[in-house]
C-alpha cells in the first residue's frame, strides 16, 4: 500500500495505493442506471462510482486477447467436464491435486498458506508474486520480483493477457500453468463471477496453481478484511476455496507490513464469498 493523492500516472492502472480519502457512495456520484435487475442497487453505484474516478480504466482486450482467453476456458470447462486433462489449460502443466476433477468440485482445497508481509508500502505486487511462485516451490525475494515487475512507488501495474507485469513475471519463473490476465468489470456479471469460479476450480485444485487477485476497492464498496473504506489498489495472493469455489481464501501481504498504519487490523488469511471478491477487483481483474 501506498498512501498518495497523486495523480496515477499512465500504464500504472493497478497500484498498492490509497488514493483517496474515506467517504461514501453517495446516489448522485454514482447514479443506479438501471443495469442487471438482479444486482443489488448498490452494486450498481459502486461500479459507477469506479468508473466516475478511475484514474486509469483498463482497456478492453484485443481480439487476440480475447480469443486466448476464450480458449483457456474452454479448455479449462473441458478439465471439469472430463473431456480434457491438465496439459489443455497449460501445455506443461503438472497435476498436483487429486486425478478426478469431479472430486475437487464437490468441495474445498487449498494450497499451501504461506503469506509473506509486503517490505515496502507499494510491494504488494511483489510480495504477492511472492507468495503464489513459493507456493508451487519457486522462492525470490521481493526486491528481485519487484525490478523484474517494474514496480515503483506507484505501485504495480496491470496489463490485459499475458503481457502484463504479473503474468509475464509468473511464467518466466514456472511451468505448472500459463498465466493470463483477465479483467472484470466494474459490475460483474454472474458469468464473470462463474468464470473467476472456474479459474479457482482448476489453477488451484487440479493444476495445482494460485490466483493474483487485483483490487480495487472505493468507499462505500466492498472490501479485502480489515481494509479502511478508502479507495485502494492492491494485489493478493488467492489459494484455496470452498463449497465448490462458492467461497475464495486468500492471504493478504498487508498484514505485518511496515509502514501501513491499519496493518495490525488485517488478517494474514481470510475467507469471503467469491462474489464479494468479484466485486472488490471489478475494474481490474485477475491473474490466473
Amino acid at each position: 500500500m501506498h498512501f498518495s493523492k497523486r495523480t496515477v500516472p499512465a500504464g500504472a492502472a493497478a497500484l498498492c495505493a490509497v488514493i483517496l480519502a474515506a467517504g461514501a457512495i453517495s446516489a448522485s456520484a454514482a447514479p443506479n442506471r438501471g443495469g442487471d435487475p438482479s444486482k443489488p442497487a448498490k452494486v450498481d453505484k459502486v461500479a459507477a462510482y469506479k468508473a466516475a474516478t478511475d484514474p486509469n480504466p483498463v482497456p478492453a482486450l484485443t481480439p487476440d486477447q480475447q480469443k486466448a482467453l476464450d480458449e483457456k476456458r474452454q479448455a479449462a470447462e473441458d478439465l471439469l467436464s472430463g473431456s480434457g486433462s491438465a496439459t489443455t489449460v497449460s501445455p506443461s502443466a503438472t497435476a498436483a491435486s487429486p486425478s478426478s476433477a469431479a472430486a475437487m468440485t464437490s468441495g474445498g482445497f487449498a494450497l499451501a498458506q504461506d503469506q509473506n508481509p509486503q517490505k515496502t508500502s507499494y510491494w504488494c505486487g511483489p510480495a504477492s508474486v511472492n507468495e503464489a511462485l513459493g507456493q508451487m516451490g519457486r522462492w525470490f525475494t521481493q526486491a528481485q520480483l519487484a525490478s523484474e515487475l517494474g514496480t515503483t512507488t506507484d505501485g504495480t501495474g496491470w496489463l490485459n493477457g499475458s503481457s502484463g507485469p504479473v503474468p509475464r513475471v509468473m511464467n518466466s519463473h514456472q511451468s505448472r500453468n500459463y498465466y493470463v490476465g483477465t479483467p472484470v468489470p466494474g459490475s460483474p456479471s454472474s458469468s464473470d463471477i462463474e468464470y473467476f469460479k472456474l479459474g479457482l476450480v482448476t489453477n488451484i485444485g487440479i493444476v495445482g496453481a494460485p490466483l493474483i487477485g487485483d483490487a480495487y476497492e472505493v468507499p462505500g464498496g466492498p472490501h479485502l478484511v480489515g481494509h479502511p473504506n478508502s479507495t485502494i489498489f492492491h494485489w493478493f495472493d488467492i489459494y484455496g476455496y470452498t463449497n465448490s469455489g462458492a467461497y475464495t481464501m486468500y492471504e493478504d501481504s498487508v498484514h505485518d507490513a511496515p509502514g501501513i498504519g491499519w496493518a495490525g487490523n488485517v488478517p494474514a488469511y481470510s475467507t469471503l464469498p467469491s462474489s464479494t471478491i468479484a466485486q472488490i477487483v471489478g475494474g481490474r481483474g485477475y491473474v490466473w
